[in-house]
């Protein structure tokens, strides 16, 4: 069987919402398919891009870094190759063995804290707009790999080159197609950011935010609005007039359809269905097949499953079926979940490299979707496929989702059977000289888990009383108290 990947157009759709719940809420749909969702609240968690002053705690050589106090709680920590200063002639001495404790340092964010861990900050500070990014400390100039024609690359630098006057200068997507004019004002908008960046640093003396990114909407428009979309829907007239003179600066080939909505629109078009569904272990691919996702802290596991599709069962065809099937639907679900880090999928086995090769073909075609930066490193000699996504903000699941209280996030409880036998074996070892009776308080679903037989059987041997009760509140704990006899 020949598999032909092909790419179709889909129907791009921004949903702009606002409650007084969530606050402001922005779904991108492809399709009437979710594909990313955004909240105001989530946003306010992440620190990602946003300039401190930051004060040198620590250096720790042996780790090729330095930790920084941003007042942000945990420590930043600040890698050798994220420190913005020349190399030490004699090539010996590490760049930050340069830095002293208790120094005053301008860092940015590049990622959010995860676990135990602090954020990760870098020295060398850029200012992203829409057109271009501004890297003060850095004198090179790049163009996006996103723009592929030759001959505009070639004018966007030679634009970028006589505009830069020595700064860093990246310039993005957006930049394709828009005239000098428009670049050079932006740079010049860019300049003014960082200039006060800098007034502000110098005036500062403790730990502190110095700058921060603008705020969802402006982000949104910024990263996400180009000439694919088709349509942006709005529930509530304030942010749509609001949008409407925003949407006429961005300079688009191809203007929207901007509506205003009067109900609901994440209701109407199922978007917190499609949220919530997101947040499921396994993720059913048409034919039957069953992708199961399991995230670790800096980590997640994507295992593919044939699931219900035994047509066929072990050959070829519906193995790169079901593969192909999964490279397509992988990106989209590592988009809308916004997972990140270290990904590890696990493909059904192929003896075939060219089929290998055909999955990977499709996963890259997808992942041109995603502005997140995504690489992939192939398959392992275990036939594990490697890749890793740029971490930008926190994932989805950590919005929605919270500790069980019960297992702490570890997924499991201990066996009732085991918390039985522990109480039993507490009270038969213990010394009951002085103890007239025993009670325990267990959780109701415990009640089944102890037998007659062996609590009379302890409570002949030490000559007490057990009383066994059943109220407790969390179903894998257990409290016992002692009572004298003659005594409470």
């Amino acid at each position: 069987m020949v598999f032909i990947v092909t790419s179709k157009t889909s129907l791009k759709r921004v949903v702009v919402s606002k409650d007084e719940i969530d606050g402001l809420k922005i779904a991108l749909l492809e399709d009437e398919q979710l594909v990313e969702v955004y909240f105001e609240s989530a946003d306010e968690e992440s620190i990602a891009s946003s300039i401190y002053l930051g004060r040198v705690e620590n250096i720790v050589p042996n780790l090729q870094a330095a930790f920084v106090n941003i007042g942000e709680g945990k420590n930043a920590f600040l890698r050798e190759k994220d420190v913005c200063l020349s190399k030490p002639r004699n090539g010996k001495t590490l760049k930050v063995e340069m830095l002293k404790p208790k120094q005053k340092i301008l860092v940015q964010v590049k990622k959010d804290a995860i676990g135990l861990k602090g954020p990760q900050v870098t020295s060398y500070i850029s200012i992203p707009g829409r057109y271009l990014v501004l890297m003060p400390y850095v004198a090179n100039i790049g163009i996006s790999r996103k723009i592929t024609d030759q001959s505009e690359r070639k004018r966007l630098f030679e634009i970028a080159k006589s505009i830069s006057k020595g700064y860093g200068l990246v310039v993005r997507t957006a930049a394709e197609g828009v005239d000098a004019q428009k670049i050079s004002e932006e740079l010049q908008h860019l300049k003014k950011t960082w200039e006060e960046i800098q007034k502000k640093f110098r005036r500062a003396r403790k730990p502190q935010l110095i700058y921060e990114d603008h705020g969802l909407l402006e982000y949104i428009l910024r990263e996400k609005i180009d000439d694919s979309v088709d349509e942006i829907i709005i529930d509530d007239e304030r942010v749509y007039n609001e949008l409407l003179g925003m949407i006429k600066s961005l300079n688009l080939k191809r203007q929207p359809m901007i509506r205003l909505s009067k109900i609901d629109i994440f209701k109407e078009l199922n978007i917190e269905k499609q949220i919530l569904d997101s947040l499921s272990r396994t993720v059913r691919l048409p034919s039957g097949g069953v992708l199961y996702f399991d995230p670790a802290e800096a980590l997640l596991v994507i295992d593919v499953n044939t699931g219900s599709n035994t047509s066929g069962v072990d050959s070829e065809d519906l193995i790169l079926k079901t593969n192909i099937e999964s490279a397509k639907e992988i990106p989209r679900q590592l988009r809308l979940r916004n997972e990140s880090g270290v990904i590890v999928i696990d493909f059904i086995d192929m003896k075939s490299e060219s089929e290998r090769q055909l999955v990977i073909h499709v996963l890259e075609e997808e992942l041109k979707k995603d502005k997140v930066k995504t690489t992939i490193g192939g398959f392992t000699h275990f036939g594990l496929l490697e890749m890793t996504r740029k971490r930008v903000s926190p994932p989805l699941r950590e919005f929605y989702k919270v500790k069980c209280p019960v297992c702490l996030g570890d997924g499991t409880v201990v066996s009732p059977r085991r918390i039985a036998g522990s109480v039993l074996k507490e009270i038969q070892t213990m010394d009951s000289k002085d103890i007239g009776e025993v009670e325990v308080h267990l959780h109701p679903s415990m009640k089944t888990y102890f037998q007659d037989d062996a609590v009379k059987s302890i409570e002949r041997s030490k000559n007490l009383k057990i009383r066994l009760i059943f109220d407790g509140q969390t179903n894998n704990k257990y409290d016992i108290k002692y009572k004298k006899r003659g005594k409470i």
